[in-house]
């Protein structure tokens, strides 16, 4: 945790940079605890609360440690700890499974300091987090499948584990969705096991029990469907509700004018994806191509079963529908035209093998044997590590985390976020006492970077909607624009004034504008409307 700490800090306030999906889930924290409107709705409706809802209680610091929100530090914070318990769980998993404690380690440690997988401990994410609960629905699955249905407590801490994933990323609905279908395998397949077991006994009586337990093998699969995705189920129903009663509609958080499916509107004007877009088999490739990339422990757990003779069991059937679940909905979005396809999107191929890697090690017979796939294991380990490090200086391939490694002076996130610092030093020198109205989708980094950041009046603020519609007759003082980009989603202000960023209007001056991508404009005070 230290370690990964440490490059946070480095890289949040020495060098500056941090990712932005990173700090506008700090700023989402932000707004519930030092907006003008402080509340629990402040958090929003679009993305999964879990990683903002953490750091609001981290974020309680803040009038002590500024750098938690100026710096983004809360969500480094949040992420190394993860990252910590990340390897804990899979140091435990190794043990669970009559692993000695140097394998555990040693499985534990080559996964952690994977160079691609310690950056996301550090880099402020939701994927440390999201990749904390998947690796536990996955390590806990699996030790109900090597108990053959018995561990009863491990399928429990398993579907709490899948549901803590939802609330930290969507990718969790149709990870569940692959979980069903390997319950049913495992279900069916068991069953079977104990039916031809009880074949032995060639008489009446085992006639007729063989009859109940094939009867009752799909009841087991309902049965075990329901305690495994009944809190996951709930906690999706539930976040429809909470949209339906707090933003009028239950499908708020897909599609909203913030939602993943408004920023990809951006992606229609980009080469590269219109070369996709409307082409299955294009985009077919492009997803096994990223998937391959986390792919090799997965490779090596393939050999070691085809040298023991067990590649064609039905847990291998579990194992490849666990896996192909992120990749499966990539490729469906890819086919709305609503994903990035960012780098980062195909990585959880590869927690997902690794948490079930104690599976695979525990059920070879202690020895040379065990020893010999723990070898195979590292190698694949290794290979892995030096091949997403590869890819992390290949802005062609992982741009997202190409960033991290570029010179301030090539990164085009790294200078826009100074320069909204700067925009907002200056608003708390010379307007600190204005009301300053702004959509924080766009301003999320100057408003937490500001010392005075009720001055703005902002979207979860009850009266946005309101003072957003008539300025002049909601005592604001100042709006301020993003300027329109053609790949960006518009903000609501924006929207609502497609024209006043380069012409203004009868009620708004300009007074001034930073760094050409920003204008402020001071509303004059009269009983006016919008134009």
């Amino acid at each position: 945790m230290a370690a990964e700490f440490t490059l946070g800090y480095y890289l949040n306030v020495i060098v500056g940079y941090i990712h932005s999906d990173a700090i506008s889930r700090v700023a989402n924290a932000f707004y519930v605890l030092y907006s003008r409107d402080p509340h629990l709705g402040a958090i929003g409706f679009v993305w999964n609360p879990l990683p903002s809802l953490i750091e609001v209680f981290i974020l309680i610091l803040y009038p002590i440690f500024p750098a938690l929100a100026h710096e983004g530090l809360a969500a480094t914070l949040q992420s190394s700890v993860f990252a910590a318990l990340t390897t804990v769980l899979l140091y435990n998993a190794g043990r669970r499974f009559n692993l000695s404690p140097w394998l555990s380690l040693g499985l534990a440690l080559s996964y952690s300091l994977n160079p691609f997988v310690f950056l996301f401990g550090a880099n402020g994410l939701s994927d440390a987090p999201y990749v904390f609960f998947l690796m536990m629905t996955v390590a806990h699955f699996s030790w109900w499948v090597y108990s053959k249905g018995s561990s009863t407590s491990a399928l429990i801490t398993s579907s709490f584990a899948l549901a803590l994933a939802f609330w930290t990323r969507y990718e969790a609905v149709p990870f569940g969705v692959s979980l069903a279908l390997a319950v049913m395998i495992a279900v069916l397949f068991m069953q079977r096991e104990r039916v031809a077991e009880s074949a032995i006994l060639d008489n009446e009586a085992s006639r007729a029990h063989r009859k109940h337990m094939r009867k009752e093998r799909w009841y087991k699969v309902e049965a075990t469907w329901i305690l495994l995705l009944l809190p996951a189920v709930f906690s999706g129903l539930l976040w429809i509700f909470f949209n339906y009663i707090i933003m009028d509609d239950a499908l708020y958080f897909l599609r909203g004018e913030y939602s993943n499916v408004a920023q990809s509107e951006a992606l229609k004007n980009d080469p590269k994806f219109q070369q996709l877009f409307g082409h299955p088999w294009r985009i077919f490739l492009f997803a096994l191509k990223k998937t391959l990339w986390f792919s090799i422990p997965l490779l090596c757990i393939l050999f070691i079963r085809l040298l023991n003779g067990r590649l064609l069991r039905w847990d291998v059937v579990i194992l490849i529908a666990l896996i192909s679940a992120v990749p499966g909905l990539q490729y469906i979005l890819l086919l709305k035209e609503s994903s990035f396809g960012w780098f980062r999107y195909f990585m959880y191929v590869f927690p997902v093998t690794v948490a079930w890697l104690p599976y695979e090690l525990g059920l070879l017979a202690k020895g040379w044997k065990q020893r010999l796939g723990f070898t195979v294991v590292i190698a694949g380990m290794l290979g892995t590590a030096g091949l997403l490090t590869y890819a992390m200086t290949q802005p062609s391939i992982a741009p997202d985390e190409n960033y991290f490694l570029q010179s301030r002076e090539d990164n085009g996130h790294y200078v826009e976020q100074v320069q909204e610092r700067n925009i907002a030093a200056a608003l708390d020198r010379d307007y600190k006492d204005a009301t300053i109205l702004v959509d924080s989708y766009s301003a999320y980094n100057i408003i937490i970077s500001s010392t005075y950041p009720r001055k703005f009046l902002i979207t979860s603020d009850y009266l946005f909607q309101t003072a957003a519609e008539d300025p002049p007759g909601n005592d604001i003082d100042y709006i301020l624009l993003p300027k329109p980009k053609v790949n960006t989603p518009t903000s609501e202000l924006n929207r609502l004034y497609p024209e006043m960023y380069d012409r203004g209007n009868s009620w708004a001056t300009l007074v001034q504008e930073f760094e050409g991508d920003w204008r402020m404009y001071k509303v004059k005070k009269w009983d006016g409307k919008k134009e």
